[in-house]
């Protein structure tokens, strides 16, 4: 490795010696001058979906809701965009073990709370 205590006046020995600190000095450069940044777009699309979820009720009220209807061990629970009637809802889907050993698949809206559909076998 060359150690150079002096001005640089032959710039070929400074790229052979030291291709990392270019390296280096490129990205300072390019962090500097905004051009790594977050992409406005990206930032966009994550506010569009923060706004579309204002009206999804908490997950503590989705579990309060199955636990009175469905007792049993919750196992999984998902938040989706689902093609619904005319057009998109969020939807959370639970799976549950009930007491019984069954396992159900739930879909309710999560705006309103509504069961839209049921798979597995309920327990009378």
């Amino acid at each position: 490795m060359i150690a150079y205590d002096r001005p640089i006046k032959d710039l070929s020995k400074w790229r052979k010696a030291a291709p990392g600190k270019q390296l280096m000095a490129c990205l300072l450069v390019l962090v500097v001058s905004g051009a790594i940044s977050p992409s406005r777009a990206a930032a966009d699309m994550y506010q569009g979906i923060a706004d579309s979820m204002a009206g999804v009720l908490p997950l503590r009220q989705l579990l309060a809701q199955v636990h009175e209807a469905y007792p049993g061990k919750v196992l999984e629970v998902e938040l989706e965009r689902e093609e619904y009637g005319q057009g998109e809802i969020w939807v959370y889907e639970v799976k549950l073990l009930t007491e019984k050993g069954n396992v159900l698949k739930l879909e309710y809206d999560a705006v309103n709370m509504e069961l839209l559909k049921i798979k597995g076998r309920a327990e009378d």
